[in-house]
C-alpha cells in the first residue's frame, strides 16, 4: 500500500450540499426563485451554511421590494395610499441592498476582494448562440 502524504489524509472535499445550496424548504416560490437567481450567480462555494440565514432575508426583501413594485403604479398619484406604499418600498429597497452588500453580492462588494464572487463562467443573461 503506498504511503499517503499529511496534505492528502487531512483534506475533505466539500460536500454537494455547500456547492449551490438549494433554497429552504417552506419558502415561498417568489423568494426560491430569487435564491435560486442569486446562488447561481455567484461563485459555487460563495454561501456557506452560516450565510442561509441571511439569504433567505435578502430574498424576503427583494420580493418584497418586486411586489410593492408592481403595485404602485395602480395607485394614482393624488391617492394618500401611494405615499405610504413610496415609503414602505423605499425601506423594502434600502433593506434588500443591506442585505446584498452584507453577503458581498453586489459588484463595488466584489471588485475589492482577493477572490472575486461571480462566476464567470455563469450569466443570468441568454449566452449569444442561444438568441
Amino acid at each position: 500500500m503506498p504511503r499517503r502524504s499529511a496534505a492528502a489524509v487531512d483534506f475533505m472535499p466539500l460536500t454537494a450540499e455547500h456547492d449551490r445550496p438549494p433554497p429552504p424548504e417552506g419558502m415561498p416560490e417568489p423568494q426560491a426563485a430569487i435564491w435560486r437567481k442569486t446562488v447561481a450567480s455567484m461563485r459555487a462555494t460563495w454561501f456557506t451554511p452560516e450565510c442561509h440565514d441571511l439569504l433567505s432575508r435578502y430574498c424576503g426583501a427583494m420580493a418584497e421590494a418586486a411586489r410593492l413594485e408592481a403595485e404602485l403604479p395602480c395607485v394614482n398619484v393624488g391617492d394618500p395610499l401611494r405615499g405610504r406604499l413610496l415609503s414602505q418600498y423605499d425601506l423594502m429597497a434600502k433593506l434588500a441592498l443591506a442585505y446584498g452588500r452584507a453577503l458581498r453580492l453586489t459588484p463595488k462588494a466584489n471588485r475589492v476582494s482577493t477572490a472575486d464572487g461571480r462566476d464567470p463562467r455563469r450569466s443570468n443573461y441568454p449566452k449569444p448562440w442561444e438568441l
